[in-house]
């Protein structure tokens, strides 16, 4: 399966779907978003969890069972076998600042680090959850980390949030992926161990949806109002009903400067795009927009054993002199393993790729 199919079928399950010429952007005038606009900006992308334990597991989606991926040998778990990674989550190499100076060097000037993922654990000590650093790490504030030395560095404070939390709607999802897609129209539904699920699905009740878009709303709220300034905000996937789901507006009363990406409130809704996900345009946008790449090779967007590689540094400035030409915002991603230590290829490849682009 291409990388691009790949994409695609995950943004359709995770509510992240629509056609690039459909894009009505809401983009903020705040004289402090302006940083987000002067073309070229480098960021770096954090995709870090439970998952990394395991140490074969993409971030989240390891938890899905998927024939094709199984095929190819790659890591698949159940989500009570995931979830349980919680329980042997370590992070006692975890260091921001020396992944993040190294970025700086180069001429990185914001990052993003995944706050919660799809699978439904909180890198932070959430008020609002029982699957967080609260729980399982004795209230260990793995953002607050990040930010302080985003803060020193003087990196742009990024924040990556999934709205979609397939742990507390685990009763009203499938686990199969590409479930009763046009391509696989008889294949069933998948519970938490993977058993099958004959027929529909259940629905959800309003009843639950209502206590999960309050937990959505909750968290949002502490992650904008417990770490100072945030400058971006990193919505991924949405949810079937934004009636009462957080406003732009309402952010932007906790955090007046702070950009936010196109991804919660309808394709297109945001400040800038970020629909360019592993692909570059094909011409130019005509739009703000960002382009977000994995840096390492092979497994996902988390760590796994074979990540301690990382691309070409032709490849990278492909990307780079595209970004460029086009006026767009180059977001790589790197992997930490489960300690929080980063591979030494990744030191490697950001000061390679810094010093090709100074020399331009």
């Amino acid at each position: 399966m291409s990388a691009n199919k790949t994409v695609a079928e995950q943004h359709e399950i995770i509510g992240n779907s629509g056609n690039s010429k459909e894009i009505v952007f809401k983009r903020t005038e705040h004289p402090g978003a302006k940083w987000f606009f002067q073309p070229v900006n480098l960021g770096l992308f954090i995709h870090y969890g439970i998952s990394t334990v395991h140490g074969d597991l993409d971030i989240s989606w390891g938890m899905m069972e998927n024939p094709e991926r199984r095929k190819k040998k790659n890591g698949i778990v159940t989500p009570r076998e995931y979830w349980a990674l919680a329980e042997k989550f370590n992070p006692d190499q975890y260091r921001p600042e020396e992944w993040l100076s190294a970025a700086k060097e180069a001429g990185f000037s914001y990052a993003i680090l995944t706050t919660k993922h799809h699978d439904g654990f909180s890198l932070w000590p959430s008020e609002a959850s029982d699957f967080s650093t609260k729980n399982y790490l004795n209230g260990r504030d793995l953002v607050k980390e990040y930010v302080d030395a985003c803060r020193k560095l003087g990196l742009k404070v990024g924040f990556y949030y999934s709205p979609p939390d397939w742990r507390i709607n685990q009763k009203y999802m499938s686990f199969m992926n590409s479930s009763r897609s046009v391509a696989y129209p008889d294949r069933l539904h998948k519970d938490i161990d993977h058993n099958d699920i004959p027929g529909e699905l259940p629905e959800m009740p309003k009843e639950h949806y209502d206590r999960y878009i309050e937990y959505i709303n909750a968290q949002v709220r502490e992650l904008l109002t417990n770490y100072g300034q945030i400058d971006l905000f990193w919505f991924d996937g949405s949810v079937k009903d934004i009636t009462n789901v957080i406003t732009a507006e309402e952010m932007r009363a906790l955090q007046p400067q702070m950009v936010i990406n196109d991804r919660l409130w309808g394709f297109g809704v945001g400040d800038y795009c970020s629909q360019y996900e592993c692909r570059l345009p094909k011409e130019d946008p005509g739009m703000p927009w960002e382009t977000c790449h994995i840096w390492h090779v092979g497994g996902g967007w988390s760590y796994v054993k074979n990540a301690d590689k990382y691309r070409d540094i032709s490849i990278t400035m492909q990307q780079y002199e595209t970004c460029k030409k086009w006026g767009g915002n180059l977001l790589l991603n790197i992997a930490p393993r489960a300690d929080g230590s980063v591979p030494n290829a990744y030191y490697k490849a950001v000061r390679e790729f810094g010093e090709a682009v100074k020399k331009l």
